[in-house]
Parts: structure tokens; C-alpha cells; sequence
């Protein structure tokens, strides 16, 4: 048996077919019912993905009122505990994941070795102390201490948030104009600055066993950027690269970024700058990717990030399949019309019309599409899955993707 297990969740499966997100991560899928007793925690939105007939089943109202969580939790560990584990794959549940471990005394990583993967002063902080080159950045404090930053590292820079996630929050400044109406318009408290790097954004995408040593890695290349997508309503995508000369400079570079904080027993999703002459490390999170990376990995290469992570957790077998480095694949990401609400009118299906397209979610004529706080994968206008062909090709029919797609909406009341 692994033991008891206190799963915290706050993403739903979705009844539409049509909808893929979260499926990988299902209980039904990750868990063992031989080996792995599960307590479940849930909010009213990942309720939803409770297997049938489950048993130890609780519900909280908000994972964000951490009172109110704990009150359901200390409940749960009087009655059922003591756990084992804690496992939530989610962001925006590593922090709570961290409190309960030190408040039970349950194993695994707690709070100050979790800011090294929630906090971004604190990750770039240690790994500047290890030597990795990093982006200069400050705290955000006041107006001038913040100004006189911007001026040390030249405009443009970037302002954002301590913890956040999906580039949410996230401003490029280009002017002492534009940042002190920044400041003037809001708190500072839990942001930061630092210099713009000026080049293309990769990421590294795996799973790393107990003693930090990669089971699995993946190179992409990002389609736009996060903050274009996020900021002016660029399509975002990846796609896998299968240069073995890129794919060995970034991963050793991400390995040495996991080695210097500590990363063990985890999956992540780091990314970095690759300015022609260096790189540089831009974030990272101790969790399975964003958007639909995981999901073009598992069709692609046939593994499952999540799956692996809790094995790896749970100490079970792992039996990585063979795969073909030299298979490319990739995904798409069309944001809907802005502001939302909006119904759409037209939109066009690209699956066998584009190279590679294998799967592909696109509104309906009268949906109406709405805002849907959360993770990438809630608000698009699009989206479409690639593999199949090798990087060059998969590249080319992204771009074919991007100047194809139409979608049409008119607002609503």
C-alpha cells in the first residue's frame, strides 16, 4: 500500500466531450485502487471529477479562504487521517499543499522549499546565488525605489506579480510615464520588477525521480509569447524541438536551474531565454504544464506527466515508454473576442484541412462564449492539437493554423 492520501482538487471534467483539459489528471487514471487510499478535498468545481461510488469525499466552499479550508481539513485528519501524502497538481494549490504538510506533519515539501517554485524572487534569488544567469531584478517597494530600478536596468521592463500564473497581472513598460501611472494606480505589495530580455522563449517540460535525476524531458519553442497572448490577444502555441543540439543545451540548462533549488520528486514547467549568444532562466513551477502541453506529450510520447509524478510520489513502478525524440508535435491556442461576452456567429473547423491537426475544440455558431477565470485552456476562441510530423512540418502547419482560422462573434447584452 502507498498509504493515505489527501487529494486536493479544484478542476472539473467536463460532461462535453468536446473539452479535453483535466483528463489526464483524472483520479480514475492516476490512482492505484489497489495500492492508493484516497481522501478527497474538493471545491464545487473539481467535485466533479470525484470517481463514482468514492467514499471519503469533503467539499469546501473556497480554496482561497484558507480559514474555512482548514477547518474542513483538521475535521478530516481527526476522523480518517493520519496522511501520508498531499498531492494537488493545480498552481494555485502547491501554497495550501505546503501549509498542511507542516500543519500535520505529513512529508513532503513544505512552505519554504515550495516559494522556491511559487515565489519568483526567491527562485531567482537562489539560482543567481548558484551562479545561473537570471534577469536582474528588485522587489517592488515604493514608486522611486522602483523607478530607479527601471533606470539601472534600462526600458522596457517588466512588472509582475510575486506568485501569479498564465501571465495574469503581468505588464511590459516602456517609459518612466507608463510605470509611475503603474504604480500610482495600485499597490506595489507582491510585485516585482525586472530587465526585459530580448529573445525567443522556450520551455522544458518532465518529471524528476527522489533524488532529482530526470525520468522524462521535453523541449518546445513558444508560438508568440504568454504575455502577448495574455496582453494584446496573440494565438499562443509550442512546438516540440527535436534539434539535439537545442534540445541538450536547454535541458542541461533546466537540469542545473532544478539541481540549484532543490526540485525532487516533481514534475515542471520551466521556461527560459534563448538570446542567440545565452540563456536565461524566466520561471519555473513545480507542476505538470499548462495550456495543452501534457496533453500533446501524452499523444505524442505516450506519457502521461501526471501519472508519472504520482508514481514517482507514491513510489510505484515506472515504466517510461520508448519514444521517437525525433517526433515533433505542437498546440494552438486562439483567444475568443474581446470583451466577453460575445456569440459566435461563424468559425472555421480546421481539422483536415491543416497538416497534423489531430484534435480540435472550435465554437459553435450561437455559443456564447464568457469570461472563465482560470488557466489558459478556459477562454479560448480555439484550439488544436499537432503531431505527426517533424518539427518543420509541425512549425509550418501552426503558422498555416494561425492565418486559417477564422472566428466571428457579435457582443452580448
Amino acid at each position: 500500500m502507498s498509504g493515505a492520501i489527501l487529494y486536493l482538487n479544484r478542476w472539473p471534467l467536463y460532461e462535453d466531450e468536446r473539452r479535453w483539459e483535466n483528463r489526464l489528471a483524472a483520479p480514475e487514471i492516476i490512482f492505484s485502487p489497489e495500492t492508493d487510499r484516497v481522501t478527497y478535498v474538493c471545491d464545487e468545481g473539481g467535485l466533479s471529477s470525484v470517481p463514482a461510488g468514492a467514499e471519503r469525499v469533503h467539499v469546501v466552499a473556497d480554496f482561497a479562504d484558507l480559514d474555512g479550508v482548514l477547518r474542513v481539513v483538521d475535521a478530516v485528519v481527526a476522523e480518517e487521517g493520519p496522511f501520508e501524502h498531499v498531492i494537488g497538481f493545480s498552481e494555485f494549490l502547491l501554497d495550501l499543499a505546503a501549509t498542511l504538510r507542516e500543519r500535520y506533519g505529513i512529508p513532503g515539501p513544505g512552505a519554504g522549499e515550495t516559494a522556491r517554485f511559487r515565489d519568483k524572487t526567491v527562485m531567482k534569488e537562489t539560482l543567481a546565488r548558484a551562479g545561473l544567469r537570471v534577469p536582474r531584478w528588485a522587489p517592488c517597494r515604493s514608486e522611486e525605489q522602483v523607478v530607479a530600478a527601471a533606470e539601472e536596468f534600462g526600458y522596457p521592463v517588466i512588472v509582475k506579480p510575486v506568485r501569479g500564473a498564465a501571465s495574469q497581472g503581468v505588464h511590459k513598460i516602456a517609459s518612466v510615464g507608463e510605470l509611475r501611472a503603474l504604480c500610482a494606480g495600485q499597490s506595489l505589495h507582491g510585485l516585482e520588477i525586472e530587465e526585459f530580455v530580448q529573445g525567443e522563449i522556450l520551455h522544458v517540460d518532465g518529471v524528476l525521480d527522489a533524488a532529482g535525476k530526470p525520468l522524462f524531458l521535453c523541449t518546445s519553442r513558444y508560438v508568440a509569447t504568454c504575455l502577448d497572448f495574455e496582453v494584446l490577444g496573440e494565438p499562443l502555441g509550442s512546438v516540440f524541438q527535436t534539434d539535439p543540439a537545442v534540445r541538450e543545451r536547454c535541458e542541461d540548462f533546466a537540469v542545473r536551474c532544478l539541481t540549484a533549488l532543490g526540485l525532487r520528486s516533481s514534475a515542471f514547467h520551466l521556461e527560459l531565454f534563448d538570446t542567440g549568444q545565452e540563456l536565461v532562466f524566466l520561471e519555473v513551477g513545480a507542476r505538470v504544464p499548462g495550456a495543452d502541453v501534457s496533453y500533446v506529450i501524452h499523444d505524442v510520447h505516450g506519457v502521461n506527466m501526471f501519472r508519472l509524478w504520482v508514481d514517482v510520489l507514491l513510489g510505484h513502478p515506472v515504466e517510461l515508454p520508448v519514444f521517437d525524440p525525433e517526433l515533433s508535435g505542437g498546440w494552438l491556442m486562439v483567444p475568443g473576442p474581446r470583451p466577453l461576452p460575445q456569440k459566435v456567429t461563424g468559425a472555421t473547423p480546421l481539422l483536415g484541412e491543416v497538416p497534423y491537426v489531430y484534435r480540435e475544440l472550435v465554437p459553435r455558431a450561437g455559443e456564447v462564449l464568457v469570461p472563465r477565470p482560470g488557466s489558459y485552456a478556459t477562454i479560448q476562441g480555439g484550439r488544436f492539437l499537432f503531431r505527426g510530423g517533424s518539427q518543420e512540418q509541425i512549425e509550418a502547419a501552426v503558422r498555416q493554423a494561425r492565418a486559417q482560422y477564422r472566428l466571428t462573434a457579435e457582443p452580448v447584452a
